[in-house]
């Protein structure tokens, strides 16, 4: 696995990173051909190490991807034909001014692909409030093609994407994210990694959207994302049944103990708070216990770990430098802050960052520490990383049983070694291997010490750790996992309807 290194940039600019993005990311083997060189093949292996990222042009071995900055450029080269013969998938792009797009499509079409999407570029400046929203479904430009062509010249770069003629049906999906603030891996990460398969036309969008129409027999599915307890539970019903109406199949997400999120809110449970998952035609989740209290609810259960975006390099030299980043975690994480002062005493030296809970911050017994309130998930992962150790207790009790290890991961995925609480990471650490399991309060000191004191120990456990991240929790390997069960819930979806139909 890996890449030559025969081109030698390491930045891409809009046009490239629109390329990239709709790039298969579970694509094992990508030829690219264009002028970002190593800063594309470095992107590709960051959220897939398994791929291999051929940057040659000469070589025309089969790939399951070839990506391209400029369609034009693609076509005249003098093995075109050959390159476009040992691929199955095509992302390109046509910049502004374009003169003949038309001409460019068709010949692409005259190679034996067919044009899956064709979509003006994303916006480079996106606003941060908007939580990764987009809307392929609304800026498709299939239809405009097929039925007169593009306006020429082109009046702003347009992403290409075209698959071998003879593949499945295109599957519209739609994903309704309703608390997207800290869920990014459950919310636009997923959606984003979701896009960038050419079977699939996508939508991430603001709550309350509305489905786009569709013919009946196109193939698609919804996914509600964390919805609050419906107020009118007769009005979700007939959300329900209008989507059957419609031929959509409806996919509740949800990734917390139901009980622990009304809590969390000041509220006590109804029993709308459980129709949201019985009353849909599936569930997804993220952890087995959570997946064993849906199926109660809903057969038609399937759980989805969380897993790692984009895996960075593994750092050999990381500052002694402490993480906590959580909220809510109440007492015993503040318990947890305030024992750490033998720690603190035998490396006076060692700086805390804490992200999200002030009670936390204040507790640790250091003047050097440094509070961040709620930051994005990027910046949230890059003070992490500037970190060797990250500290993450959790109360042992049914509710936060359901939690999953998320924090372990995201440490994991940037070298950093985690310390623990038996709860939720007990089934991920192996105590002295990957990572450090803190059984009582008082142990919390003694492992920080104790890791601080042993860079090699320390360093050792952490990779491990990242090996484990690489090998077994990357997201590219379960992009067509789901699709598959999306697609398998629609070819199922009589059955489906008539199981949804009797519970409402």
């Amino acid at each position: 696995m890996g890449a030559s290194r025969a081109a030698k940039p390491r930045w891409m600019d809009a046009v490239q990173q629109g390329v990239l993005a709709r790039t298969p990311v579970a694509a094992r083997r990508i030829r690219y051909l264009g002028a970002a060189g190593v800063a594309f093949a470095d992107a590709c292996l960051g959220r897939n190490p398994r791929c291999d990222v051929v940057l040659e042009a000469g070589n025309a071995s089969p790939v399951e991807a070839l990506a391209a900055d400029d369609l034009a450029g693609l076509l005249i080269l003098p093995d075109a034909a050959s390159l476009l013969a040992a691929t199955e998938v095509v992302t390109t792009a046509m910049p502004a001014g374009t003169t003949d797009p038309n001409g460019l499509l068709n010949a692409l079409v005259n190679h034996g692909f067919e044009v899956r999407h064709l979509q003006p570029l994303d916006p480079q400046t996106p606003d941060p409030k908007t939580y990764g929203y987009f809307d392929d479904i609304r800026r498709e430009l299939t239809s405009a093609w097929a039925a007169g062509g593009l306006p020429a010249p082109t009046t702003e770069p347009v992403i290409v994407v075209a698959t071998r003629l003879g593949g499945p049906a295109s599957m519209q999906l739609a994903m309704f994210s309703f608390v997207p603030l800290m869920m990014d891996i459950r919310t636009r990460l997923p959606a984003a990694a979701l896009r960038s398969e050419p079977g699939l036309l996508t939508q991430h969008v603001r709550p309350p959207g509305r489905l786009e129409p569709a013919a009946r027999d196109t193939p698609k599915v919804v996914i509600i994302q964390r919805p609050a307890p419906p107020k009118s539970i007769e009005g979700w019903k007939q959300s329900i049944r209008d989507w059957v109406r419609d031929g959509w199949v409806s996919v509740v997400e949800f990734d917390d103990h139901p009980t622990l999120a009304a809590m969390t809110g000041g509220r006590e449970m109804v029993e709308a708070d459980w129709v949201r998952f019985s009353a849909v035609h599936a569930v997804q989740t993220s952890t087995p216990l959570l997946e064993g209290l849906f199926r109660e609810l809903n057969p038609e259960t399937r759980s989805f770990s969380n897993a790692v975006f984009r895996l960075e390099p593994f750092p050999e030299n990381l500052p002694k430098r402490v993480f906590y980043g959580a909220i809510q975690r109440g007492d015993h994480a503040v318990e947890m802050a305030r024992s750490l002062g033998p720690a603190i005493a035998r490396f006076p030296g060692v700086e805390f960052v804490v992200v999200g809970d002030r009670a936390v911050f204040d507790a640790i017994p250091t003047s050097r520490k440094r509070y961040f309130d709620l930051v994005s998930y990027e910046e949230y992962l890059r003070l992490m990383g500037g970190c060797s150790i990250l500290l993450s207790p959790i109360e042992d009790n049914e509710f936060n049983a359901a939690k999953s290890d998320a924090k372990f991961l995201d440490a994991a995925s940037r070298g950093v070694l985690t310390i623990a609480s038996r709860a939720v990471y007990g089934g991920v650490i192996r105590h002295g291997e990957n990572g450090l399991i803190a059984e009582r309060t008082e142990d919390w000191a003694r492992l920080l010490a104790d890791a601080l004191a042993d860079d090699v120990a320390r360093r050792e456990m952490a990779r491990v750790a990242w090996t484990y991240v690489r090998d077994q929790r990357m997201f590219a390997d379960q992009v067509r996992e789901r699709l598959a069960w999306y697609r398998d819930l629609w070819e199922r979806r009589e059955e489906l309807n008539a199981a949804v139909l009797a519970r409402l």
